[in-house]
């Protein structure tokens, strides 16, 4: 684990946290000489939490170098911005913006739910659709090439004939559009003006609770652990589909648990890292334990630091 490019990474640049994460690891074997096998346990997956947050830290320093440099390009982006908010008329000659996000955040439940069951209602579709249909004259604006945007267009205008009764393939289109909107986003050094509210109203729109706070978006939810204690399919895919739609700067996620020393809870946070880091850039998200009375149990609360301000 710590012989990882990333690990070194780490070492190099968040040495306090990497520090932790040895520490841990060192007493795991210790515990194990000690034939504490359940001692042993805890403390590597202590040091698996601790590595990843300081793994996350050196890729958020290491952005911020990057983001220093990218700076001389300012020229060119301020031209690219003006292209853009001129490109901003698409939306309003295919779909009033506004009415469309009125009606999305009015089905904000319906679509939250959307994963949740193999079938979808036709008020739910039809919210799906309005979405998708946002989502795509929203990545037009942003630069869509039409090679981009045609298949996905071809999609929406079946789902519409066909009014299919299964959520899967609504979901699969609504996480596609959102994704566009991501790689359209991504090619800017950091997000643009306005991008915080537009990670608020994606975040509520897909289930989330949301709010800006001085240190970026904090994205809430409940729905992470199902009652068994198992990781919830359904909430991680919607997160990654969040992740790929706002796609800059490290996130830092807290499950609150009764207590840091717990077994239980340190085993079910390590399947909820695991099932986080399956995306295009693990290192992006750092998870860890908190012990709060502002949050029940198996809560989770992340926060998209590049959005602060915005």
């Amino acid at each position: 684990m710590f012989s990882l490019p990333a690990a070194e990474l780490a070492r190099q640049h968040a040495p306090d946290l990497y520090e932790q994460a040895q520490t841990a690891w060192a007493g795991a074997d210790q515990s194990e000489r000690h034939k504490d096998d359940l001692a042993a346990d805890d403390q590597r997956t202590e040091a698996r939490l601790w590595l990843a947050a300081a793994v996350a830290e050196a890729q958020r320093i290491q952005l911020e170098a990057k983001r220093a440099e990218l700076q001389r390009e300012e020229e060119r982006w301020a031209k690219q911005l003006s292209r853009d908010q001129e490109a901003s008329a698409v939306v309003a000659q295919d779909i009033s913006r506004y009415e469309a996000r009125t009606v999305a955040l009015q089905e904000a439940e319906r679509l939250s739910a959307l994963s949740e069951a193999p079938t979808v209602s036709a008020a739910t579709l039809e919210a799906v659709l309005t979405r998708v249909r946002l989502n795509l004259a929203l990545a037009e604006a942003l630069g869509a090439s039409e090679e981009l945007l045609q298949p996905l267009r071809d999609r929406t205008d079946l789902i519409a004939r066909r009014r299919p009764h299964l959520a899967k393939p609504a979901e699969a289109l609504l996480q596609q559009s959102d994704a566009l909107i991501g790689k359209m986003r991504a090619q800017w050094p950091e997000p643009r003006p306005g991008a915080s509210t537009e990670l608020v109203e994606t975040a509520l729109v897909t289930g989330f609770s949301a709010d800006r706070i001085a240190g970026g978006v904090l994205i809430r939810s409940e729905r992470f652990f199902m009652n068994s204690g198992q990781v919830s399919s359904a909430t991680v895919r919607r997160f990654h589909g969040l992740l790929a739609a706002f796609p800059h700067g490290p996130v830092v996620c807290q499950v609150a648990v009764p207590e840091l020393r717990g077994r239980v809870w340190a085993r079910r946070v390590a399947l909820l890292v695991e099932r986080l880091r399956r995306m295009d850039d693990p290192g992006r998200v750092s998870t860890g334990m908190v012990v709060t009375q502002s949050m029940s149990a198996g809560a989770v609360q992340c926060t998209f630091a590049a959005y602060r301000g915005l």
